[in-house]
């Protein structure tokens, strides 16, 4: 809860109530942290699995965190906590493991800000903490990305609620500028977005092909959202004077790879403040793709770039603990669909 919220369940006033709320807060004092269900780490990625709470006689559930290590070439180092805002996804992406399960629950703001704070604590343990100090944060977690199970767009609300906790002054402080969305491209989510004027929080937009064919495959949402109106939305959404769309674009090999396509996303990228982010395809269980060898990333990579546009490319961690890009999803519950499904989708 934000410190009005806390001040107004004490029924004192927010003067009074300030000096708790920021110990509470910034150092977890007297806050119950959820039980942590899994715990993985290899190469200095953490994931890490919370229990929640699940329907009455269903399978057990949990939400999926992973804390990934930074560092610059200047020798900084810190941390980007991967948050997730539902457990499994609704959108269907062909090629996420997450859409495996089905949407099964959305996660409370408690449950979202609470993978921070677990987070954190964790960091704070020095077997997993690099050699401080950090960078910025004296957690060391310097970004946090909804780039976790779920859909946040579909489960607004609540990820709404969660930012304000996690960005409140006198709490967490954790500055919308270091705050980034992801979205596979709710239209209806973007303009309520927007609404709430939050023009330094980053905004990242799964985008994956050129064409509405080829993204109707891949991408169930575009079949009712296409690429000519989520373009519209971009244009409109209010940026902050020196801010970025980050437009996400996973490669598939002999699917969405070749320098043709490159082109077309250069030009449906015109236009837009936009950075294109390449996230080689990361291997799932019973896969269906294959990532592109490093000749066909290169070329797709050096035509975008031939067009004009600011490109980078996302270097693969936590691959061999399903906690990279694409990745995240409990094998148990995966291949069973449980709740909505992306045929249920109306937008």
């Amino acid at each position: 809860m934000t410190l009005r919220e806390f001040a107004a369940m004490r029924g004192t006033s927010v003067q009074a109530t300030r000096g708790s709320y920021v110990r509470m807060m910034r150092t977890a004092g007297g806050l119950p942290l959820p039980t942590i269900a899994r715990r993985e780490q290899q190469d200095g990625v953490l994931k890490f699995c919370l229990e929640i709470a699940g329907s009455p006689g269903g399978p057990a559930l949990e939400s999926e965190s992973v804390v990934i290590p930074m560092n610059s070439y200047r020798g900084a180092k810190w941390y980007t906590l991967c948050v997730s805002s539902q457990v499994g996804c609704r959108m269907g992406c062909t090629f996420c493991e997450t859409a495996r399960m089905g949407l099964r629950r959305n996660l409370s703001a408690v449950e979202i800000v609470s993978q921070f704070l677990t987070a954190r604590a964790l960091v704070d343990d020095a077997s997993h903490a690099p050699p401080k100090p950090y960078r910025y944060f004296a957690s060391g977690i310097q970004n946090i990305v909804f780039m976790g199970m779920g859909e946040p767009l579909d489960n607004l609300e609540e990820v709404a609620q969660a930012i304000r906790v996690l960005s409140e002054p006198n709490g967490i402080a954790f500055p919308h500028k270091q705050i980034t969305l992801s979205t596979a491209g709710r239209i209806d989510g973007l303009r309520k977005l927007a609404a709430l004027n939050w023009p330094n929080l980053r905004l990242a937009i799964s985008l994956n092909a050129p064409s509405d064919d080829l993204r109707d495959q891949l991408m169930p949402i575009n079949k009712r959202m296409p690429l000519a109106d989520l373009r519209r939305a971009l244009l409109a959404y209010p940026l902050a004077r020196r801010g970025l769309l980050l437009i996400e674009y996973v490669l598939l090999k002999d699917v969405n790879d070749t320098p043709e396509q490159a082109r077309l996303v250069a030009e449906w990228c015109r236009g837009l403040r936009c950075v294109v982010n390449l996230i080689p395809y990361n291997p799932q269980r019973d896969a269906r793709y294959e990532t592109p060898d490093e000749a066909a990333i290169w070329r797709f990579q050096q035509e975008l770039k031939r067009h004009g546009i600011f490109v980078k490319r996302r270097l693969a961690q936590g691959r061999d603990l399903m906690g990279a890009c694409g990745q995240l999803g409990n094998p148990a519950l995966c291949h069973t669909r449980h709740g909505e499904t992306p045929q249920d989708f109306r937008g």
